[in-house]
């Protein structure tokens, strides 16, 4: 099993990790460990699950072996202690950040980051705020009343829930799994959404945008351009310029 935070702890008690790997096997990969030896312990699988995702010291460190190397109490303690700090490092809870180009990241409190280039997070929640997400950076995991504005490039957001808000999406961007009381506005260039659930509400869509998946009691208003939306269920609500760009 491969969570976040995954890591491998070498018998001299290095912790590797790499900000856009949670996969153990990619990992052994990317370090081009030996592991074909089934009686050598080249290495320990490890892993920290967040608890509370704001505070690294709540995290549970977890042992994903089902036997371990007879070296490893040697050099346990202080892996953990490593892998904690690391993930401490990570976290942004509060003051304006200017500018994130790599690693992995969460964000959290009342944080706010002004642009995103490239880079990973994994998560945004409380008031958090992001701006200028671009490029090929990756978000998962919005949620509580977080805000993301202006996303663009072949940037990646997933899991859009809560009461959290994306608005300003361009270019080739994607956003998937929209749902609880979120909301997306201002959606053009040939940006996808889809996976739209819940009370989640979409305004303003043009271009040539796609919205696909769409549920529950969603609402989507204000479609022009070329825009399509595709597979429409449950309650959803379409305005007149939505039911318009439905297509099967």
């Amino acid at each position: 099993m491969c969570n976040f935070l995954s890591a491998l702890v070498v018998r001299n008690g290095d912790v590797l990790t790499h900000p856009m790997l949670d996969s153990h096997s990619d990992l052994v990969r990317y370090f081009q460990l030996p592991d074909t030896d089934a009686h050598i312990n080249h290495f320990a699988k490890v892993e920290l699950v967040p608890v509370d995702w704001a505070d690294a010291s709540t995290w549970k460190w977890r042992i994903d072996e089902p036997t371990l190397p007879m070296w490893w109490e040697d050099v346990a303690a202080q892996a953990e202690s490593t892998l904690h700090a690391r993930a401490s490092r990570m976290i942004l809870t509060a003051g304006e950040h200017e500018l994130i180009v790599d690693g992995c990241w969460i964000i959290a409190g009342t944080a706010k980051i002004r642009d995103v280039r490239s880079g990973r997070i994994v998560r945004v929640q409380d008031s958090a705020t992001i701006s200028g997400v671009r490029d090929s950076a990756t978000i998962s995991d919005v949620w509580g009343s977080a805000t993301i504005r202006g996303v663009g490039g072949s940037a990646t957001i997933r899991g859009v829930r809560d009461s959290a808000t994306i608005s300003d999406v361009r270019d080739s961007a994607t956003i998937s799994g929209v749902r609880d009381s979120a909301t997306i506005s201002d959606v053009w260039g040939s940006a996808t959404i889809s996976g739209v659930g819940g009370s989640a509400t979409i305004r303003g869509v043009g271009g040539s945008a796609t919205i696909r998946g769409v549920g529950g009691s969603a609402t989507i208003s204000d479609v022009w351009g070329s825009a399509t939306i595709r597979d429409v269920g449950g309650s959803a609500v379409l305005d007149a310029s939505a039911k318009a760009a439905v297509r099967s």
